[in-house]
């Protein structure tokens, strides 16, 4: 009985540690973007952002790319946010997700550099998504 108690612990920690590994992309960037939310992902923006849109695209500063997100989401309420694809390289690290909104489906590409510990998004690319 003993044994099948480690044996369980084994594989549970084993689990534990590969599900936190594929993980590593940071979980308010992701919940800031399911909720919608502008003003908490902007908390995650580098100095400068990238940010393409279907409509337009450039190159803003934090508070400017705050304002761009925020008639994005206005305009497209998402009902759902998933990250399918994750990396990391580096300092860099990057994820593609779907964005499901009442009115259409995007592909979010986030591209982040860790600036002295934290991670910051440094360009956001939004595609239309053809069903």
């Amino acid at each position: 009985m003993k044994l099948i108690k480690i044996i369980f612990l084994f594989f549970l920690i084993t689990f534990t540690v590969q599900q936190t590994k594929g993980q590593s992309f940071p979980r308010e960037i992701v919940t800031a973007t399911q909720r919608g939310n502008a003003g908490d992902l902007s908390q995650h923006f580098n100095d400068k952002v990238e940010i393409i849109l279907p409509s337009k695209s450039g190159i803003y500063s934090k508070e400017q790319a705050q304002f761009v997100m925020r008639d994005f989401f206005a305009t497209y309420r998402p009902t759902s946010f998933q990250i399918n694809h994750e990396g990391k390289r580096d300092n860099s690290s990057f994820a593609i997700g779907n964005y499901v909104s009442s009115r259409e489906q995007f592909r979010f590409y986030f591209l982040t550099k860790n600036v002295g510990g934290k991670t910051l998004i440094s360009q956001i690319r939004i595609d239309k998504q053809d069903d």
